[in-house]
C-alpha cells in the first residue's frame, strides 16, 4: 500500500474503499495521494459525518480522486480497458504522431492502421479552418473503433510557436502573459483562445510553457516564458492552464524539468543542466510544483540532462519520472518532447527512443519519426520481456483516462475574437518619463522592424486617426530580442532585453508581432487602453513603469 494513499485518505473506511483500486499501480510510479478534483494535493478528502445529535442525513464520504480530477473507479476502468487491448493496440494508443498532410484520408488511415492514441498537427497541414476541421474529425473517425477520443493536438503557444496562426487571432508570446498583472485576465483570454482550439478539433494544446528563462544566454525559449521569476512564471503558468481546462482543452506544461535555464537547443544537440535537482527545485521545478498542486492533468518531459538523473536526456531516463512522480507527486499523464529531435535522435535506431522513453516511465511518445516501426519496436520489446505489459497498460490508461476526462469537460462559452489583443493591452509594458497618454501625436513615423510590422502598427494607428508622414513621433521597432534603437517611443517586439541599450522618452515590451497585438499597441499608445503589464524579466530602462 502506498504510504502517500494512507496519509491521504481520513478513515479507515476510505482507506479500505481506495485500496481496491489503486494496487494497479506499481509501487515506483504510484501517484500522489488522491484529492477532490478543488483540492491541493496535500488536502485530505472529508469521511467525517455529522454528529449524533444533528437531525440532516449524513452526507456519503466523497469518492477519492487524482488530483487534476479523474476518480480513482475511471481509473480502474481505463486501465481495464488498456488491458484488454492486444499488444500492437496498445502499442498505437501510447503514440502521438505527427501529421503535415493536408489529406483526411491519409490521416484516418494513419490513426486506423496504427491505432494511434493521438495525433499533432503540424503547420504544413494547416491551410484553412474547413481544411484543419477535416483533419481533426479524420482522426477520430480513424479511432472510431474505441470507446474513448482520439488525442488531437497541436504547438500553439501564441508568438513564434503559432501553428494555427492563419485560423485564429494571433497571440503574443507567453512573455506578454507573464507581464500581464491581472492573472484573472490571463486565464479568460487563454480559455477563448482553447475555445477557437476546440471548434477546430483540437482537444490537447502542447502549452503553455513553464520554463524559466535566463535570458539573451537561453538559446530558445526567451520570450516564450513567460519571465524570470520563478514564482510569477508560476502565477501564470496556472492561470493559462485553468483557463485551457475551462474550455475543454488539455494543456500539457513544459518543459520539465525546464529549459529556460539551459544554453544548448534541444532541437539540435543535448543540453546538459549545470544545476543541482536542489537548486532545480528552487527555481526551474517551481512553477511545475504549482500546476501540480493546481490539479494540471499533462507535463511534458524535455530533452535536458540531469546528472543526478543519468548522462542521457530526462525524457529517458527512469529517474526523472521518478521524481517527477514521487517527490513532486504528479499523477497525470507525462508526455516526452518530440522524439524526432537531435538530442534524442542521434545514434539510435529508428523506434528505440520510443522504447527508452516507454520503460523510463512515459505514457505519451510524440512524434517519433517514423510511427510505425516505433510500435513495431514496442511490441517486439514487450514480447521479448524488455518492456512488462504492466508498464504499457499504465501508460495507455493513463492515455484512455485523459482522453475520456477531457470529453466530460463543460466548456466556457464563446466570449469572440478580440483575446489576442487584449492580452497585448494586458500584457504592454510601458516605462515613461510621463505616464500621462497618449505617447503619440496626431502624425508618427515608424521605422525598424519588418515592412509588415510597420504596416500593422500603422494599421492599428489609423484606427484612432493617427497617420504616418513626416515629422510627429519617432517609432522605433525592435524586432530581435537584444535589438536596440533610439526614437521618441521604442517598442520591443520580442524579448525587451535590448531596451536597456535604447535611448527613449517611452519604452516599450509589446511580445508580439502579430496584427492583433500592433492593434493592441495601438491602443495603448494613443490612450484608448491602459498598458497592464510589469517587467518580467530584468529591464534597466531610465523611468518607472507605468503599471495599473
Amino acid at each position: 500500500m502506498n504510504r502517500a494513499l494512507v496519509g491521504g485518505l481520513a478513515g479507515a473506511a476510505a482507506v479500505a474503499a481506495a485500496a481496491a483500486v489503486w494496487w494497479w499501480w506499481p509501487a515506483s510510479e504510484a501517484p500522489a495521494a488522491p484529492t477532490s478534483p478543488s483540492a491541493s494535493p496535500s488536502a485530505t478528502p472529508s469521511t467525517t459525518s455529522p454528529s449524533p445529535s444533528a437531525s440532516a442525513t449524513p452526507s456519503p464520504a466523497p469518492e477519492p480522486t487524482l488530483a487534476w480530477g479523474p476518480t480513482l473507479a475511471e481509473w480502474d476502468a481505463a486501465l481495464a480497458d488498456a488491458q484488454a487491448l492486444s499488444v500492437e493496440q496498445a502499442a498505437g494508443q501510447v503514440l502521438v504522431a505527427a501529421v503535415s498532410t493536408t489529406s483526411a484520408d491519409a490521416v484516418e488511415t494513419l490513426v486506423g492502421d496504427l491505432g494511434l492514441g493521438g495525433v499533432i498537427v503540424m503547420g504544413d497541414a494547416v491551410t484553412d479552418a474547413d481544411g484543419v476541421r477535416a483533419l481533426t474529425e479524420a482522426a477520430q473517425r480513424g479511432g472510431a473503433d474505441r470507446d474513448w477520443d482520439t488525442i488531437v493536438s497541436v504547438d500553439q503557444e501564441g508568438g513564434a510557436v503559432s501553428r494555427l496562426r492563419p485560423l485564429v487571432p494571433g497571440l503574443p508570446s507567453f512573455m506578454a502573459a507573464g507581464a500581464a498583472q491581472d492573472k484573472d485576465a490571463v486565464r479568460s483570454i487563454y480559455a477563448q483562445a482553447a475555445v477557437d482550439m476546440s471548434e477546430l478539433g483540437f482537444t490537447m494544446d502542447f502549452a503553455p510553457v513553464a520554463d524559466v528563462t535566463i535570458g539573451l544566454d537561453d538559446p530558445i525559449i526567451r520570450a516564450r516564458s513567460a519571465g524570470s521569476d520563478p514564482d510569477a512564471v508560476a502565477a501564470t503558468v496556472d492561470a493559462a492552464v485553468a483557463g485551457f481546462v475551462d474550455a475543454g482543452v488539455t494543456p500539457v506544461i513544459k518543459h520539465f524539468p525546464g529549459h529556460g535555464s539551459v544554453t544548448t537547443d534541444s532541437h539540435q544537440a543535448l543540453p546538459v543542466q549545470s544545476a543541482t535537482v536542489a537548486e532545480l527545485a528552487a527555481r526551474d521545478l517551481v512553477p511545475f510544483a504549482s500546476a501540480i498542486e493546481a490539479g494540471a492533468p499533462a507535463i511534458m518531459m524535455g530533452h535536458i540532462a540531469v546528472a543526478e538523473w543519468g548522462v542521457g536526456p530526462a525524457t529517458l531516463e527512469p529517474a526523472a519520472y521518478a521524481h517527477l512522480r514521487e517527490e513532486m507527486g504528479f499523477d497525470g499523464v507525462i508526455v516526452t518532447d518530440a522524439l524526432n529531435m537531435g538530442a534524442v535522435q542521434s545514434g539510435r535506431a529508428a523506434g528505440s527512443a520510443a522504447v527508452e522513453a516507454l520503460v523510463a516511465g512515459a505514457d505519451v511518445l510524440l512524434m517519433s519519426p517514423d510511427p510505425a516501426a516505433a510500435r513495431a519496436a514496442i511490441v517486439e520489446a514487450v514480447r521479448a520481456g524488455d518492456v512488462s505489459r504492466d508498464r504499457l497498460d499504465e501508460a495507455a490508461a493513463r492515455v484512455i483516462l485523459l482522453s475520456r476526462w477531457t470529453a466530460g469537460i463543460e466548456r466556457t462559452a464563446d466570449a469572440g475574437d478580440t483575446y489576442a489583443r487584449d492580452l497585448a493591452v494586458a500584457g504592454a509594458t510601458v516605462a515613461a518619463a510621463d505616464c500621462a497618454a497618449p505617447w503619440v501625436a496626431d502624425t508618427v513615423s515608424i521605422s525598424g522592424g519588418f515592412a509588415g510590422d510597420r504596416q500593422a502598427l500603422a494599421n492599428g494607428l489609423a484606427e484612432h486617426g493617427v497617420a504616418v508622414g513626416p515629422g510627429g513621433t519617432s517609432i522605433a521597432i525592435v524586432g530581435a530580442d537584444d535589438g536596440r534603437a533610439s526614437a521618441d517611443v521604442v517598442v520591443a517586439l520580442g524579448g525587451p532585453w535590448g531596451l536597456s541599450g535604447s535611448t527613449a522618452d517611452v519604452y516599450v515590451g509589446l511580445y508580439g508581432r502579430s496584427a492583433d497585438a500592433m492593434a493592441g499597441l495601438a491602443d495603448v499608445l494613443v490612450g484608448a487602453a491602459s498598458p497592464g503589464g510589469d517587467w518580467p524579466v530584468n529591464v534597466d530602462v531610465p523611468f518607472e513603469t507605468c503599471a495599473p
